[in-house]
């Protein structure tokens, strides 16, 4: 989101796929096998083939076309047919507003493409169930470098019903939760340090009153609905309980599946947004805005959501406000382990009818080679961006690829040059899985058939009820007594019974 970053993580985020497929291979075999698609060659082995017919792929992606987009992509292009892999990329980005009906509309309907941005907070569940997504397994043992490219434990911790239903894409272990901070601005106002969630409150009811023109904490509709966690104080401390076994219902410590509303401490974010909403620590147009970055970076905030996935949101503040200086903001206190399942948030995936599947493995074996993924992810070298060391990179263009999409490779993300030191520590503690409490649910994903009516009931009720009570649009209590009662009528009982009888038997069989 970029979580979805970010979005991501952040997502990121926020918000919420075997088939009957063709290869386009050089022998023409009209049969999916992996086999079929080796690996792509480095560019230092060369290819003394003959020249492959080119098939143009595809690509759905949700955000803005970014920058000098057409220019990199020209050259992506080009290094594909020098490289022989008989494919051409088209990517088409759609609004995230609309991205989610829009692939769900254009799968349903058959129309053609040959990959898209799946994730678990959009359809994932939905597309697996309905068999709209292909199992990807035997395409990614054959292709070395992509397999390689992502740590086996990521691998493993994303099988849904013990399938590759899309290739994880991320940078980290897990993603934490924080905020982006203009520490100038603190300093200004005489605050302390921030290190709880109430100085953080502190922190942002004092830009309302010293900087009226300033928003003091901006986020958009994508990732609003993170509110209800980044805002939760318990989040921050070991007694935060329960970890998402889809959006709606968690695995508790004690093995007990539950709705999400009823996690200790579940209303703390939900009311703090509905206080921040109804005192402007908001802006009133959030639900309809999609370029909170845009408004951070240009100085018209004064925080923002942080992700501790890698990528740098601040560099445009930096640069464009003349005094401006950052500081990352997670309160949580020494000794810190948060849950996680070690799944990540979004996921390359094919659709059922694509006739390009094994071309589609071949391009994303491509990109896990280190020259390629850079020139995607980064762009140009030496016009977009330079190396700086084996692993870092200084950005000289606009150019910024969403890498959530397409490129997160662990074993190939580099540094932006431009972080700071409060960000890495927090990158740094991501990319350690030790950091970390094993959630009751790692390795365990969900089969949503028995439940896929009342699940397709129950879904549409985060964008309608949950998301705007997150942004503090709606009382709690009202909010709340909605939620569940539309829940109830849903059959949410029903689904609780089904997955605590999968999560029963996943744990006896450990």
């Amino acid at each position: 989101m970029k979580k979805w970053r970010w979005m991501g993580s952040v997502t990121v985020v926020l918000l919420l796929a075997a088939m009957s497929l063709s290869a386009c291979s050089s022998n023409g075999n009209s049969k999916p096998n992996a086999e079929n698609g080796a690996g792509a060659p480095t560019a230092s082995e060369g290819n003394a083939e003959k020249p492959k017919e080119i098939v143009e792929l595809k690509a759905l992606f949700p955000g803005d076309t970014p920058q000098g987009f057409d220019e990199v992509m020209a050259a992506v292009n080009e290094k594909l047919k020098k490289d022989n892999i008989g494919a051409s990329l088209k990517i088409q980005f759609i609004p995230w507003s609309d991205y989610g009906n829009t692939t769900s509309v254009k799968i349903a309907a058959n129309e053609q493409f040959d990959m898209f941005l799946e994730a678990p907070w959009l359809h994932m569940g939905q597309m697996i169930a309905s068999g709209s997504i292909y199992a990807l397994d035997e395409f990614v043992e054959g292709r070395k470098e992509l397999k390689q490219s992502i740590p086996e434990m990521m691998w493993e911790a994303n099988k849904f019903n013990g399938k590759i239903m899309g290739i994880p894409l991320g940078t980290t272990q897990t993603m934490v939760y924080g905020f982006q901070v203009r520490k100038d601005l603190r300093e200004k106002y005489g605050l302390p340090e921030i290190k709880t969630l109430d100085d953080m409150v502190n922190f942002l009811y004092a830009v309302k009153e010293n900087d009226k023109d300033l928003i003091p904490f901006v986020v958009d509709q994508r990732t609003a609905g993170h509110n209800a966690q980044r805002f939760n104080s318990l989040y921050y401390t070991n007694d935060f309980d329960g970890f998402a076994v889809t959006n709606e219902f968690l695995a508790t410590s004690d093995k007990k599946v539950i709705p999400i509303y009823e996690r200790p401490g579940y209303e703390n974010g939900y009311k703090y947004s509905e206080q921040f909403y109804k005192d402007g620590i908001f802006h009133k147009n959030i639900m309809q805005e999609q370029n909170a970055a845009t408004l951070f970076n240009q100085g018209k905030a004064a925080s923002f959501p942080y992700y501790s996935d890698g990528v740098v949101n601040y560099t445009d503040l930096l640069k464009n406000v003349p005094g401006a200086e950052l500081e990352i903001v997670v309160p949580a206190g020494d000794g810190w382990k948060p849950l996680s399942d070690f799944k990540q948030w979004n996921f390359l995936s094919v659709p059922k009818y694509s006739k390009n599947v094994e071309l589609v493995m071949d391009v994303m074996n491509w990109l896990s080679i280190k020259e390629n993924h850079d020139l995607l992810e980064y762009g140009i070298q030496g016009k977009d961006w330079n190396p700086v060391g084996e692993s870092g990179y200084e950005s000289i263009s606009d150019y910024s690829f969403p890498g959530y999409v397409m490129t997160w490779r662990p074993q190939l993300a580099r540094t932006p040059s431009t972080m700071i030191a409060d960000d890495k520590k927090w990158v740094d503690f991501s990319k350690d899985a030790n950091n970390f409490s094993p959630a009751v649910t790692t390795g365990f994903t969900a089969n949503l058939d028995a439940v896929k009516t009342e699940i397709a009931q129950i879904t549409p009720l985060n964008e309608q009820i949950l998301s705007p009570m997150a942004a503090g649009l709606h009382k709690f209590e009202d909010g709340i007594a909605k939620y569940k009662s539309e829940m109830e009528r849903a059959g949410s009982q029903k689904v609780i019974e089904e997955l605590q009888k999968q999560l029963d038997a996943f744990l006896a069989g450990k």
